[in-house]
């Protein structure tokens, strides 16, 4: 043995080390803080990345990477680098910290059952030096001749030499408070000053991104001055204008249609400051992955980040055009690879939905990256006003949070209610709101402009299909919207006996991800079908536009995001066109009413939708849209809503950041909170389990992944009888085919 290895494919401490730290000195380039705090966290970051597997020199390590012996008996290589580290005079907490906890969190506190600590009795601190530790340290001294060879090749490569110990590796000169998750008076959050907490969980972030990024052979880009990439083609309209001109926190509302986009990335360029980063944060992951295409195109791949739960397999269906990319195993691998990165601190330009915020602000796995990202960073809040309660709180309560560190914030929407606009200027104080000015002529004709005739019709989409047929014959192509799933293949079985099959099409969120990506592709690319019927899924996720809709009723804000997909950029006046919302929905359950009985009618944000709708006069303007919507929502959040609310937004993690900030520990339950705002599980459907298996067989793992059908975790007790486990998949007894879907 010649050599001491850092992996097990052969690569060398000193290769690996080298690749870390030139990682390492991107990433603190790439800082968004003053120049003395760079400076500070240049000397104890690349300390740290220099000495972090030192202990992997460790003759029983080196038999594990070599395949000589299976494993190391739960020894921990990095506590042998921490007490390496601890014998460097003036060495500081963080960088010892870091280093021994750049792969584990801190022990448990013996009462909380927490995943993925290191082994308090390996630990050695002063007076407790374990059994163990002594072994580690003796084969560790076994391999110290070839060992010091490399640090003096490593410490070269630093521009100094820090001499270490030979003969005797020294417990951890580390205060034992660091590692006592406990709230007594001698644990962490106590004993150790807040300010010396964050600035170890930044050492410790960015010594595991170095980690990462030197394991995969990545340098991170530098990030890029926004101001110059062109983003409109033509001169702004006045509100794009004033968005643009416009620093610090604001809210944007303008229609649908009239560039609320390009205002938001014209204000990205004016608030960015050196090095700061940019978060798109849109709530579903078909109008993230719209998005994601957008800003690639105005932008560039190599700096824009793909981040939501099915990132790798939404990559993967784009790279299909890629034709440097020949095989779908190659195809695989760099999608895995930048769904991969989008979780590093590596892309100055991220699209994500709020729940990887969260993640952050919560403190889940990995939270420490956001320190080192989001300050000065610009955060752009689009589609608000489709979050669901919880999911307001726990983002403005985020929102507020974030603002200490100089993050500037966006909100915008096409409907964003009065009561919200309150709410979001209650919570970030003194900031702008812009919407198009009816003074400017440009911005006149936005707020002016009349694409719909709205009827409001008795009965339900079922009831009246005699005249929805009729309709459908007599255009060229119709939207039909329902509320449930059920409903529109029920709908959409319907239609197939009237008309011929090619004609009809359906979309729903009960397609496995290959269908809904082919359905979904042959919409935006190809043809309008005579008649869709969807669900709500073509709310926020199509770039459409039919001549004609039906709707079930729902919620002015849901209606106004339907009427979007017709007549969508408004091109036929005088000859509007013609929607129709039906005052009852198919399916018994009240998706969208909060209120039970006809007692509460008049509170229920449907039926005041369509009380309003009823009283505007055709054809309707946006502006009428916004006033009735504004109407509706005037109450605000009331009754579970405001609880729900109330919940998110004083969440304790987030309002007492400070107070319940742990260094060098990640909060396992993030994964709980998170769930409840996006509460899904994937089921595979038992016809296509023999494929699902064979694309396996084939190493095809995203391919197999894109037969799971995703259905609500609260759907799961009415359905268990017709599911079993296989492999870990929840396998489904219900018939599935390619043009309806999963059937419930």
């Amino acid at each position: 043995m010649d050599k001491i290895l850092a992996k097990s494919s052969g690569e060398t401490l000193l290769e690996h080390t080298i690749a870390c730290l030139k990682a390492a000195q991107l990433l603190l380039n790439s800082l968004p803080f003053l120049q003395k705090q760079k400076e500070a966290l240049k000397k104890d970051v690349l300390l740290a990345v220099a000495l972090h597997d030192i202990g992997k020199a460790a003759t029983g390590f080196q038999k594990v990477l070599r395949g000589e012996q299976d494993n190391w008996q739960g020894k921990r290589h990095e506590i042998i680098s921490a007490s390496f580290a601890s014998s460097i005079e003036g060495i500081s907490s963080a960088v010892i910290f870091a280093i021994l906890t750049h792969h584990k969190s801190i022990p448990t506190d013996g009462i909380s059952q927490v995943f993925g600590c290191l082994p308090y009795e390996q630990i050695p601190l002063t007076g407790k030096e374990s059994v163990v530790w002594k072994e580690m340290v003796q084969e560790w001294k076994e391999n110290s001749a070839l060992f010091f060879d490399e640090w003096r090749r490593i410490c070269e490569h630093l521009q100094k030499y820090l001499e270490g110990s030979i003969d005797e590796l020294k417990p951890l000169s580390l205060n034992p408070s660091w590692l006592e998750r406990t709230s007594g008076k001698r644990g962490q959050r106590k004993f150790i000053s807040f300010q010396d907490r964050i600035y170890a969980s930044i050492v410790r972030g960015l010594t595991i991104a170095s980690d990462h990024l030197g394991s995969s052979h990545k340098i991170p880009p530098p990030i890029p001055d926004l101001g110059y990439f062109p983003i409109l083609k033509q001169n702004p309209r006045p509100f794009q204008e004033r968005v643009g001109d416009n620093e610090g926190t604001a809210i944007l509302r303008a229609p649908t249609g009239s560039g609320k986009t390009e205002a938001a990335l014209l204000w990205a360029q004016k608030n960015q400051r050196p090095n700061g980063r940019l978060f798109y944060i849109l709530p579903f992951t078909a109008s993230i992955n719209a998005m994601y295409r957008r800003l690639t195109k105005i932008f560039s791949k190599k700096i824009v980040g793909l981040l939501h739960y099915r990132a790798t397999a939404a990559l993967y269906d784009m790279l299909e055009a890629d034709e440097d990319i020949a095989s779908r195993p190659d195809r695989q691998q760099t999608a895995k690879v930048l769904a991969n990165l989008a979780h590093e601190i590596w892309f100055p330009i991220r699209v994500c939905t709020p729940h990887q915020i969260l993640r952050y602000t919560l403190r889940g796995k990995g939270w420490e990256y956001m320190l080192a990202e989001f300050p000065n960073a610009c955060f752009i809040f689009d589609e608000i006003h489709a979050y669901d309660p919880r999911m307001v709180g726990l983002t403005l309560g985020s929102a507020k949070l974030l603002s200490q560190w100089g993050v500037r914030c966006l909100f915008l929407s096409a409907t964003l209610p009065a009561f919200l606009r309150r709410l979001i200027t209650n919570t970030m104080g003194e900031l702008s709101f812009i919407e198009p000015d009816p003074v400017k002529e440009e911005d006149r004709k936005i707020l002016n402009k009349k694409r719909h005739i709205v009827e409001i019709r008795d009965g339900s989409i079922v009831d009246n299909m005699e005249s929805i047929v009729q309709a459908i014959r007599n255009n060229s192509s119709t939207l039909i919207v329902c509320n449930h799933v059920k409903t529109s293949q029920e709908v959409y079985s319907l239609l197939r006996k009237e008309l011929p099959t090619e004609n009809v099409k359906l979309l729903h969120s009960r397609f496995n991800q290959e269908d809904r990506n082919r359905i979904e592709n042959e919409l935006v690319n190809k043809f309008l079908p005579k008649v869709l019927v969807a669900t709500q899924v073509v709310e926020v996720s199509l770039d459409v536009d039919f001549s004609q809709g039906f709707f079930e009723p729902a919620p002015i804000d849901a209606l106004i995001q339907r009427m979007g997909r017709i007549n969508r950029l408004g091109k036929t006046p005088p000859e509007y066109t013609n929607i129709v919302v039906f005052t009852k929905q198919v399916n018994s359950y009240k998706l969208y009413c909060i209120c039970h009985g006809d007692s509460h009618l008049s509170t229920c944000r449907v039926q005041l939708t369509i009380d309003e709708l009823e009283k505007l006069e055709n054809p309707i303007s946006e502006r009428d849209l916004v006033k009735a919507a504004d109407r509706v929502y005037g109450s605000g959040y009331q009754g579970e809503d405001k609880t729900k609310f109330e919940e998110g937004f004083y969440h304790p993690d987030i309002r007492e950041f400070g107070n319940r900030l742990l260094a060098g520990a990640h909060q396992d339950w993030v994964e709980n909170i998170i769930e409840k705002t996006d509460g899904n599980i994937e089921i595979l459907p038992n016809c296509l389990l023999q494929e699902y298996q064979k694309r396996k067989d084939n190493g095809l793992w995203i391919e197999a992944n894109s037969l799971l059908v995703p259905i609500r975790t609260q759907s799961l007790s009415r359905l268990k009888s017709k599911l079993y486990k296989y492999n870990n998949l929840l396998i489904a007894n219900f018939s599935y085919t390619s043009d309806k879907g999963l059937e419930v």
